[in-house]
């Protein structure tokens, strides 16, 4: 069995995953809570016991160093005999990549590499997380690079935090694209307004690399925002995780 872990900025999002690629449990933990992921990776270790299932390996890709170091010592407990592999350290992402050496985020090349593997090239992946990233891949395999836009969240604090009078707001689905009160107009701009920015960059990108492009949204608020980008056909919630599975087959072969 494979544990999957990719460590963000607000979540660890992981997954253990048979060796045919079937998700069997996923599980989100709070990435600041050294006690939440101490008892988020005990949780799993003990349901495998009770389900008979033993991780084998974990493949890791994290973009926040302090936190993976954390998730290393909790996954050292629960998992002594296992494989630890950190994407970018250990294993590389199999992309030829046009980004700048050493800036290019390894959480981005593990979704621009599932995307790709998944659905086709060439490709634009779209992950409302907490930035809004979009990564592209040429019909060659080629990571081409992107645009990164400040996430949802982060829009909606920011608005609260910097202003006198704007309230917390949270995002929730709305069919008024006119708001009538504070709360309404705020949501309605955050999701009529990245619906239309997500719309405007998608017919960009077709224009530069075809109307052929395979478009895939992933990230916690994709099921809402693509509501408002009809050319997104594709939502893979797990990409980053069958991404992190995919790269573990081949590193599993090359070794």
């Amino acid at each position: 069995m494979l544990l999957a872990v990719d460590i963000g900025n607000t979540n660890i999002n992981s997954a253990v995953i048979d060796n045919k690629g079937k998700i069997l449990k996923k599980f989100t933990i709070n990435p600041h809570s050294t006690d939440a992921v101490e008892r988020g990776f005990h949780c799993v270790s003990g349901t495998g016991v009770s389900r008979g299932w033993e991780i084998e390996e974990v493949v890791i890709v994290s973009v926040a160093p302090e936190i993976l170091r954390k998730v290393k010592r909790g996954l050292r407990k629960q998992f002594r005999r296992a494989r630890i592999i950190i994407v970018g350290r250990d294993v590389k992402v199999p992309m030829k990549c046009l980004y700048s050496k050493g800036q290019i985020g390894q959480d981005r090349l593990i979704t621009a590499f599932a995307a790709s593997s998944l659905y086709g090239l060439p490709a634009l992946i779209i992950d409302f997380g907490t930035a809004v990233t979009f990564d592209v891949v040429s019909g060659k395999m080629t990571y081409l690079g992107g645009l990164i836009v400040p996430g949802v969240k982060m829009s909606l604090e920011s608005l609260h935090d910097r202003t006198a009078m704007l309230p917390k707001t949270y995002l929730r689905k709305t069919r008024l694209l006119i708001g009538r009160d504070t709360a309404s107009s705020i949501r309605s701009g955050m999701i009529y307004g990245y619906g239309a920015l997500c719309k405007g960059l998608v017919k960009l990108f077709k224009k530069k690399l075809g109307k052929n492009i395979k478009i895939v949204a992933t990230g916690g608020d994709a099921p809402l925002l693509t509501r408002h980008v009809p050319s997104v056909k594709n939502i893979d919630l797990n990409l980053s995780l069958k991404g992190l599975y995919l790269l573990s087959k081949k590193f599993q072969k090359n070794t």
